[in-house]
């Protein structure tokens, strides 16, 4: 698979203080890679760095397999979370402006532009001054203006920070989109939710370090503990019987519809679900048999917590 970015060890210090220490990873072409972490973490730094903001002490980073340039850098998409938009200006003229630096033509960049004001239902607001327009709606314009030159590589800071349930979901659906025309992007973060909606890969930075790094959806599996929600009818003493030493039951419920009951279960170490399903298909009816993953909320909980306790023991 071709890597739109790839960081190799990658080390910035200023003066004592250490915010990366040796971060590597990649983001795979058309694939969302989620960076997570906690404030001080050293994301803000890892971003300034693939844009040259700031020049890093050691390491590498390549663009489409290619060591870093000025000119690569001019041709990603980048929403910082610091928002900046000309509020004198009118919102097409800026929009335009700043298709105009990425090195698109006026007219190729008024009718992108005037498509992706219609896509995020914003085209009522081309005449107006950016002072006019709402805190959500400015985010909108920027958002815009970030990805309207088509870039191959697009990096995201917090782009749903302020934004309605209904406004986020818009931009949500709109990165889905470009990441399955092929662009790679990479998401910076405190939304776990958005997180487990969007991102293919994770890479969880703390204390510059990177401390968990993968498949979304494989992390989720590997930090799996066991638990397991079962819907059946029955008799509860015939349940908890079956379960018998294949785990724990943590809590029981009747449900409104049906007669049926919820159990919530333990499974201990090493058995698999399968062999719990086996058990209590032989003495009550299972409707529901659903294995509860952790959310990527607690496994960064878990990783910093991780973390933390490695450091004091150094």
């Amino acid at each position: 698979m071709t890597t739109a970015l790839s960081i190799a060890q990658l080390e910035k210090s200023y003066g004592t203080q250490r915010v990366l220490n040796g971060v590597s990873f990649d983001v795979p072409q058309g694939s969302i890679v989620g960076l997570l972490g906690p404030n001080g973490a050293g994301k803000s730094t890892l971003i300034r760095s693939i844009m040259g903001i700031v020049e890093p002490d050691a390491g590498h980073i390549h663009l489409e397999g290619q060591p870093w340039s000025r000119e690569a850098v001019r041709g990603i998409g980048y929403l910082p979370e610091e928002r900046g938009l000309y509020k004198d200006m009118r919102v097409g003229e800026q929009a335009v402006y700043f298709a105009r630096l990425k090195g698109m033509a006026k007219a190729d960049a008024v009718h992108a532009l005037r498509l992706w004001f219609e896509k995020l239902e914003v085209e009522g607001w081309w005449d107006k001054k950016v002072s006019d327009i709402s805190k959500g709606m400015a985010q909108k314009i920027q958002f815009i203006c970030t990805v309207v030159h088509n870039p191959g590589l697009l990096i995201l800071d917090e782009p749903l920070s302020g934004f309605d349930p209904i406004n986020a979901r818009s931009i949500i659906d709109a990165v889905r989109s470009l990441a399955s025309e092929g662009t790679s992007i990479l998401l910076s973060t405190h939304d776990m939710p958005s997180v487990e909606r969007l991102c293919d890969e994770v890479v969880m930075l703390d204390r510059g370090k990177v401390v968990l790094s993968g498949g979304a959806n494989a992390l989720r599996e590997e930090g799996w503990s066991g638990q397991q929600d079962v819907v059946f009818k029955g008799n509860h003493i015939a349940f908890t019987n079956a379960l018998g030493a294949l785990g724990h039951l943590d809590s029981i419920s009747e449900e409104a519809a049906g007669g049926q009951h919820r159990a919530h279960v333990r499974l201990r170490e090493g058995v698999p679900p399968s062999q719990l399903l086996q058990a209590l298909s032989g003495a009550v009816e299972v409707s529901e048999f659903v294995k509860i993953r952790p959310t990527m909320e607690s496994l960064f909980i878990q990783a910093v917590d991780r973390t933390a306790v490695e450091s004091s023991e150094v």
